[in-house]
């Protein structure tokens, strides 16, 4: 019989030790977080880099008390996901959590089951928190000291919807100590689905809508005495998502209504989005949205209310641009019809108060940016806050020419041979005709040449303007698309009830 030599036994010790420690050893890759708020519920979900048995102990105390058993929800690349659904919950109270398996437990968090609907609540509206996660976490920080009941977004939480190591640093990490405590709900963003940045929001669902088609993602929620209205920015005269949201919001006996979703119908700095725009601004009115909330653009816009000069009797939609949550910010452009506009990054924080809301935009120093407030008098608007209407039909002018004299360019404007962008103008549902002209803004003229272009577009008619614009002078791109010197136009407009000038956004050049 052979003796095992001491050096060889203390290896063979070193193994086996340490194939049992590879054996027990497990990591949450995704802490818990919180989603699906209800009134008396909840759920708790968390991904895990191997597959386990979960439970989660919850109760009034760090005692807990009770236990429910978490279920696999799916594989992915980064790992199983786990959840529990909570249910029987006091509405109001605050519940201590926590996670654990044979092998390893979670640090305790709490939650809060829901808002009692005579209760006055906070919530935070934030948006396009993706690429900088120092940005995001700074204002997770002050989310965590206002400690609101809810934090709803507007989508575009990560660079690369499909990558997940995006979804772990941008969205996960720098959220996990405030997504941990208080539930969040969010829109479905382009760089989530669209086929640039995004998978089809495959997995934006596998994470926060595991029981949602990802290919439809709206959805609504309650809390206290408000309705919360989520849409998809993919399908904008989608007529299923069109019917639901009537049907949604119809049956919703909710006193504050919201909406929030990913591109804005009304938005003048930044991508100029005109999202469903024959369409949209008529459902929200009818249906009596207090607030639009959207994104996409990196900047904050607070517009005047606005509803039909035609119709001075129907309901005022507040919009917002919320987009200053992580992205690189855009530029702010003002107007008349906006109440405050600034390139900023921030986030909102909004006051229900029964009759009575107030919305502050917050920096990342949790300075106060802007603010406004307003109450409800037996379900109707109070009559100080509609003294600030704005008419919705010249924001639907505005509609008309912002995108189109903002497009990027595809060719460069050269000294004998010149861009020549068509300007595709649709007159949609506006009333009158208008006249324009479209010429070189500010710095551009002496820079470019360009013979400025008058026209009229016709009630119901759609009208296709070629421009001609040379370059003057030693023309720099860089590696983004930004030129030098700047190139920018303006449209001077004009009806019978409206007369203004539209600034355009600093051209780019289609770079890749």
């Amino acid at each position: 019989m052979k003796i095992m030599k001491r050096s060889n036994v203390l290896i063979f010790i070193f193994f086996v030790l340490f194939g049992a420690y590879l054996l027990n050893a497990q990591t949450l890759t995704k802490t818990p977080y919180l989603a699906d708020p209800g009134d008396n519920s909840i759920a708790i979900r968390w991904e895990s880099d191997v597959e386990s048995n979960f439970s989660v102990d919850y109760g009034n105390s760090k005692s807990f008390g009770r236990s429910v058993l978490g279920e696999l929800i799916g594989f992915k690349k980064s790992g199983y996901l786990y959840g529990a659904n909570i249910s029987k919950l006091k509405t109001g109270k605050t519940y201590f959590y926590r996670v654990k398996s044979d092998n390893i437990t979670s640090k305790v968090s709490t939650f809060k089951a829901g808002v009692k609907s005579n209760q006055s609540f906070s919530f935070i509206v934030l948006g396009d928190s993706r690429s900088k996660p120092h940005v995001f976490n700074a204002i997770a920080k002050q989310v965590n000291v206002i400690d609101p009941a809810l934090i709803v977004a507007n989508g575009d939480l990560v660079a690369k919807g499909g990558n997940f190591e995006h979804w772990q640093a941008q969205f996960f990490d720098a959220a996990e100590e405030m997504i941990d405590h208080i539930p969040f709900i969010t829109a479905v963003g382009d760089h989530e689905s669209d086929e640039v940045d995004g998978d089809e929001a495959k997995l934006f669902t596998h994470y926060l809508f595991p029981d949602l088609d990802n290919f439809k993602l709206w959805f609504s929620y309650d809390i206290g005495n408000a309705h919360f209205v989520f849409l998809d920015w993919r399908h904008p005269f989608n007529k299923e998502m069109i019917n639901w949201f009537k049907e949604d919001v119809k049956v919703s006996d909710k006193l504050w209504k919201f909406v929030v979703m990913h591109r804005a119908t009304y938005n003048l700095g930044g991508h100029r989005t005109a999202w469903g725009r024959d369409v949209w601004p008529d459902l929200f009115r009818e249906n009596k949205i207090d607030i639009v909330f959207a994104g996409h653009s990196h900047l904050y816009e607070r517009f005047y209310p606005l509803r039909p000069m035609s119709k001075p009797d129907s309901w005022a939609v507040t919009y917002i641009t919320t987009g200053g949550a992580g992205a690189s910010l855009y530029e702010a452009i003002d107007n008349p019809s906006m109440a405050y506009t600034q390139s900023i990054n921030h986030f909102l924080k909004v006051d229900i108060d029964q009759n009575n809301v107030e919305l502050k935009a917050i920096g990342i120093d949790g300075k106060m940016i802007d603010s406004i407030s307003w109450k409800k008098n037996r379900g109707a608007i109070s009559t100080d806050y509609l003294k600030l209407v704005k008419p919705q039909e010249e924001m639907d002018i505005i509609n008309v020419f912002n995108g189109p004299i903002s497009q990027r360019m595809e060719r460069l404007p050269m000294v004998e041979v010149p861009y020549e962008p068509v300007l595709k103008l649709r007159s949609g549902k506006i009333k009158e005709d208008i006249e324009f002209v479209i010429r070189l803004a500010g710095a551009s003229v002496g820079n470019y040449e360009m013979e400025s272009v008058t026209g009229l577009l016709k009630t119901g008619e759609n009208l296709d303007i070629t421009l001609k614009i040379f370059g003057r002078s030693t023309l720099t791109v860089s590696k983004w698309g930004d030129l030098q010197p700047e190139l920018r136009l303006i449209v001077e407009y004009k009806t019978k009830s409206f007369k203004g000038e539209i600034k355009g956004k600093l051209l780019e050049y289609i770079a890749w």
